[in-house]
């Protein structure tokens, strides 16, 4: 039996960083040279003691923000823009460049409700206004839709970093202001695109796969609407193939926004 090769730890570290840093991991261990080309370590020489450190001082704690009770003492679309300027009890404010509330128009017959802001939208402030917005547009625009005929909003208002998903938690923080939203701007009917938007405001585990093209109602403050899901325009840029599905969906949206005048 051929006893196993001795491991040269030289090699194995250096293989290792290589590793990490090509999977994007920033490392700050210097890579060790050839056992024949290192030198003594200097001598160390005493350092004198450091200054003993002040205590960070800590933030100030901010008071307690009641988000059911801020978003019902808004009686319009507007006083609830301007009440959710002064929300900070959801953290993805702290990490966003701009609050995205909605665009379009308040009183229009369509509520079209998607999942959070991505980087272009956090930049403008204002929701879908990237690559998937204009795809959106124009998927409303095909049914005879411009901004005059629908109002465009999200589940969370500020961007979760790096474009993730929104949280469970963050979705909670903004659920009262979403609600809200529904109940002031009393939409005949609601698209929610795509699964995040489903799953929370259908309270289902569901995903869209499952639910898309599948009418169900969503109640807020005093207010129903039917409500349909569909496939987020993100998605639908990534999976093309998927349009003639979507394509079903916008033409029953049509005929429910006919029905109901």
């Amino acid at each position: 039996m051929t006893p196993p090769r001795a491991i040269d730890p030289r090699r194995a570290m250096n293989s290792l960083i290589g590793w990490w840093e090509d999977a994007g991991i920033e490392t700050d261990i210097p890579v060790l040279p050839p056992a024949g080309t290192r030198t003594a370590p200097a001598a160390r020489t005493q350092a004198p003691p450091a200054p003993p450190s002040k205590p960070a001082a800590k933030a100030p704690l901010k008071p307690h923000q009641d988000a059911r009770a801020m978003a019902g003492s808004a009686d319009s679309v507007e006083a609830l823009k301007a009440v959710l300027e002064q929300y900070e009890g959801c953290a993805l404010k702290f990490t966003a460049t701009n609050t995205v509330f909605a665009r379009g128009n308040p009183a229009a017959p369509l509520m079209v409700i998607g999942e959070g802001p991505g980087a272009e939208e956090d930049r403008q402030g204002a929701p879908f206004v990237g690559r998937s917005g204009q795809l959106l547009d124009r998927m409303l625009g095909a049914i005879g839709l411009d901004e005059t005929g629908f109002h465009i909003t999200n589940v969370v208002y500020w961007r979760p970093p790096g474009n993730r998903k929104p949280s469970s938690e963050e979705i909670e923080a903004c659920r009262p202001f979403v609600e809200r939203h529904i109940a002031i701007a009393k939409p005949r009917v609601i698209l929610l695109a795509g699964g995040i938007a489903a799953q929370a405001l259908l309270n289902t585990p569901q995903g869209i796969m499952a639910l898309r093209g599948r009418w169900a109602e969503i109640s807020a403050g005093g207010h129903t609407a039917p409500a349909l899901p569909t496939f987020h325009p993100a998605f639908l840029l990534r999976r093309p193939q998927e349009k003639a599905k979507a394509w079903a969906d916008m033409l029953s949206l049509a005929d429910k926004l006919e029905e109901l005048g």
